[in-house]
């Protein structure tokens, strides 16, 4: 009886275990496609800026060195 109850309570928990920790990664992967798509937005944006600031004032980037 009292190894069913062990065997029972270590099932439970590893079941809830895996459970948490497969909930977390889905969470964790919304996150980061969010910030993914925030920053191609960004990034758009930015490259439409410095196409418009290229063509009608003549600014380049700025080169790294």
């Amino acid at each position: 009886m009292t190894t069913t109850v062990i065997a029972l309570t270590l099932i439970v928990g590893v079941l809830t275990f895996a459970a948490g920790a497969f909930l977390a990664s889905e969470i964790a992967v919304r996150v980061l496609r969010r910030r993914e798509q925030l920053l191609s937005e960004e990034r758009k944006r930015l490259n439409a800026a410095w196409k418009f600031l290229k063509e009608v004032y003549g600014v380049k980037k700025p080169t790294r060195r």
